[in-house]
């Protein structure tokens, strides 16, 4: 069946308020495949294919995530182009994947854009703060949080509206070699972000912990939840030692307090 103009912008909408969403409330992961799917397969009449696409795009998505200055795959928005393509096809969870992956790729460049329509507005927020037009800048504010998301939503709408077969066509239309740079390139991304991050961090007090995760993984053959599991079992290890100092610490002192206060008491009687 054809997507329609409906659908394709309720689609839309529901990837630009989500996205809004996640940095407005705290990024409480609302804009991942898990919740963005089943609404878009409700929108398009297949609730159960929107769950299944979504449970299974979550789990190839897992790992992407924006790591210092990476620019991470768009998963959002090829998860929510590739399950409803693969609804109006009337298609498998396979053909949601097969769209989803190389159109979050692409997506990636949206991301930046969104960063250069921000810092378009930079000029725009020194003169408000030399003004002091605190307005102003509330009301600059509300709009970035919806400005720079409002290309995607667009990409959407009309990616739908075009239908699959011309986002096939564009995808077909790519070279092999530019297909797997970027695939080259994703794979890098993690590690990447991770020297970034680990430049910007790193000190001699916790760098061992950094040493301690390599040697799970390397040695040990551990996953990512084995070594979160190991981390956390870690710190709590650690807090329960220093809450344990820090009692001992206030014993101490008040024991210093109070053979203080004897000696003086002691003193006096003396006298």
């Amino acid at each position: 069946m054809a997507i329609t103009i409906t659908q394709a912008l309720l689609v839309s909408l529901l990837l630009l308020v989500f996205t809004v969403g996640e940095a407005w409330f705290a990024y409480p992961m609302i804009n991942q495949p898990l919740v963005l799917c089943p609404i878009v397969g409700l929108i398009m009449g297949d609730l159960q294919t929107g769950i299944t696409a979504g449970a299974t795009l979550q789990m190839i998505f897992l790992g992407t995530m924006q790591i210092g200055g990476t620019v991470p795959q768009d998963a959002p928005l090829g998860s929510v182009i590739g399950t409803a393509f693969a609804i109006s096809m009337g298609q498998s969870v396979e053909v949601a994947l097969t769209f989803a992956v190389p159109i979050s790729m692409l997506g990636s460049l949206l991301i930046v854009l969104a960063y250069v329509i921000r810092g378009l507005f930079n000029p725009m927020v020194e003169k408000m703060v030399n003004e002091g037009n605190g307005k102003g800048l509330e009301r600059l504010y509300y709009g970035l949080a919806v400005i720079p998301e409002i290309p995607r939503a667009l990409v959407v709408f009309f990616t739908l509206i075009a239908g699959s077969g011309f986002a096939k066509v564009i995808i077909d239309t790519i070279p092999q070699t530019i297909i797997d740079g970027l695939n080259y390139a994703t794979d890098l991304m993690p590690a990447v972000g991770i020297a970034l991050l680990l430049r910007m961090m790193w000190s001699k007090q916790y760098g061992v912990y950094y040493f301690v995760g390599l040697i799970l993984v390397s040695f040990f053959k551990l996953d990512v939840i084995g070594v979160a599991c190991a981390g956390v079992a870690l710190a709590v290890i650690l807090f329960l030692e220093n809450r344990n100092k820090q009692n001992n610490f206030t014993a101490a002192q008040g024991s210093t307090v109070a053979a203080g206060e004897l000696s003086a008491e002691e003193e006096l009687f003396n006298d």
